[in-house]
């Protein structure tokens, strides 16, 4: 299947249909067991990333929890020069590698097993696709990982988890650009409560701003 992106890049996904697999310009991701990507947390931060790398020049781009590399690759197709991306799941890598060598992205993506408190240096644009309790976990790395003036594409947290989350994020000098939702259907009622995932697209404060903050 497709996930078609407002600047042209179209990704195919498994399944993989015989026909979409023939056409140009195609970023082709397999997944072989690792987090699915086509959850709609995916598609939200792909949707995200694609605005945000619209709206200006990045130079360097992570991924936290890189999963299949399905964020990071479509960043390098998108055109940014430098993108790195980790996890801690040995598996995880590995696939990322090879979906980067299949897209013939190898050249410019890095990959490594890890977490987040081993990176010493910060991006311009950022990316955690994980579970609610990861983020809230690793939430001030997060922030410290972004260049002055980049940004910070969040997903895998729901509406109900919004409140605390925003407020938090806030705290740390981030706001919001964009926030979008999607639903996700279930036979009955999910264990959270919710049907619904978000995705938020933040800013962090320019070295000015937080200068002042710090100053007042």
């Amino acid at each position: 299947m497709l996930v078609r992106l407002k600047s042209g890049l179209r990704i195919a996904i498994p399944p993989i249909l015989p026909w979409e697999s023939l056409k140009g310009n195609l970023l082709k991701i397999r997944s072989a067991g690792t987090f699915y990507p086509d959850h709609i947390t995916t598609r939200l931060c792909l949707h995200l990333l694609d605005a945000d790398l619209n709206d200006g020049a990045c130079g360097s781009f992570l991924d936290v929890g890189c999963g299949c590399g399905i964020l990071a690759l479509a960043a390098a197709r998108l055109g940014v020069p430098f993108v790195v991306g980790f996890d801690i799941d040995i598996r995880a890598v590995g696939i990322s590698v090879r979906n980067a060598q299949a897209n013939g992205l190898d050249y410019k993506s890095h990959w490594f097993v890890g977490a987040s408190d081993v990176v010493a240096e910060g991006f311009d644009c950022v990316t955690a696709n994980l579970p609610y309790g990861v983020i809230c976990g690793i939430i001030e790395d997060l922030a410290r990982l972004i260049n002055s003036g980049g940004s910070l594409i969040l997903s895998g947290f729901q509406d109900i988890d919004w409140g605390p989350l925003g407020r938090r994020l806030a705290d740390l000098g981030l706001s919001v650009k964009q926030l979008l939702s999607g639903d996700r259907s279930f036979y009955g009622i999910p264990p959270s409560g919710s049907f619904t995932w978000m995705a938020v697209l933040l800013v962090s404060a320019s070295a000015e701003v937080r200068s002042d903050k710090e100053g007042s």
